[in-house]
């Protein structure tokens, strides 16, 4: 696979698999459950800001914002924009966040509109985790900077699920009203579900695409000093840059990682090694999706059970990898297969 085939499926790791965890919220079932689930998110806005602790106020701005932005089809919505209230719970919350990597992340997350908040707290957030590849992936940085960091990468965390955590811990602290919940957590496609479930699957909808760092232009950077000069500081610097990503806490940028890994690769061994690691992956993918398919509201509250009973859990792999041992299911693939496409 090469970069470009990765950047083009990495949203389909978040949007498409049916994998929990995975998968986009789908969307509402009828205009009551659209609008339960708007008055609902508007006022747990309210109800964090209330709190003000740091965490809570970046959540209620992102919160805010997505419902300002969404309409009834959802291909035409807009991009999220702030607001006078929106810019002040984050000014808040940026003002109390001190050392908390969390709240930066979220905060990092803010729309072209506050970018002044959001460049202060990614500049905080590298100045925390300066071996962490992702924060120097989003926002301006230069192409020199990002080089630095490639070379000093040690990790590529986005701190995605942690984030999740947060919104779900916000909504069991605020659940929906009865009727609300009936219609959010009652079940969907005719199915049992659970709150936990919802959440996790609005706080993915809401928070993978805008944690999604800026990974092309560094992926294309990497693929042409491959190509021009494999031997050059910059084409090592990305290979530590693959390493890190494969360690991410996501799958999404972990497959960008093996991407750039197979793209680097300078000998036959690495480059065996790269495919062997892709096929693994892909397989473990595959394996998922068939055992969300095969459970009841597509594994959506298993996987938040299981979220939530693991909150040292970092990395999204360690999750899968634990649903796939207690199904019984190899995380190595067996010897000859190849993914359904291809």
């Amino acid at each position: 696979m090469t970069i470009r085939n990765a950047m083009a499926g990495l949203l389909a790791l978040w949007l498409l698999l049916p994998a929990p965890g995975h998968a986009q919220a789908p969307p509402a079932a009828d205009a009551a459950e659209l609008a339960a689930h708007r008055a609902y998110t508007t006022r747990l806005a309210e109800r964090l800001a209330a709190e003000e602790a740091p965490r809570g106020l970046a959540l209620a701005a992102l919160l805010r914002e997505a419902n300002a932005a969404a309409t009834a089809d959802p291909a035409a919505a807009a991009p999220p924009r702030s607001d006078p209230q929106s810019r002040q719970w984050r000014a808040l919350a940026f003002q109390r966040a001190g050392a908390d990597t969390l709240a930066l992340s979220l905060l990092a997350l803010a729309p072209e509109d506050d970018a002044g908040t959001g460049r202060a707290a990614l500049a905080r957030w590298r100045q925390l985790e300066p071996a962490n590849l992702v924060p120097w992936l989003h926002g301006d940085a230069d192409a020199a900077a990002r080089a630095e960091a490639a070379r000093r990468a040690r990790s590529a965390d986005s701190h995605l699920y942690a984030q999740v955590r947060a919104l779900v811990e916000a909504q069991r602290r605020h659940p929906p009203a009865d009727a609300e919940r009936a219609l959010l957590a009652g079940g969907r496609d005719g199915q049992p579900g659970g709150l936990d479930g919802y959440a996790v699957l609005h706080g993915t909808s809401l928070l993978a695409p805008w944690s999604l760092p800026a990974l092309e232009p560094f992926a294309e950077g990497c693929a042409a000093a491959a190509r021009q000069a494999p031997d050059s500081v910059q084409a090592e610097d990305c290979r530590n840059a693959a390493q890190a990503l494969q360690r991410a806490d996501t799958r999404a940028l972990e497959s960008v990682g093996l991407a750039l890994a197979a793209d680097l690769a300078r000998s036959a061994e690495a480059r065996r090694a790269a495919a062997e690691a892709r096929r693994r992956f892909d397989w473990q993918m595959v394996e998922l999706g068939r055992l969300s398919m095969g459970r009841p509201d597509g594994g959506v509250d298993a996987f938040a059970a299981l979220l939530m009973a693991e909150p040292a859990a970092t990395r999204e792999a360690a999750l899968d990898e634990r649903q796939l041992r207690e199904a019984g299911i190899p995380l190595d693939p067996p010897a000859g297969w190849r993914p359904p496409s291809r």
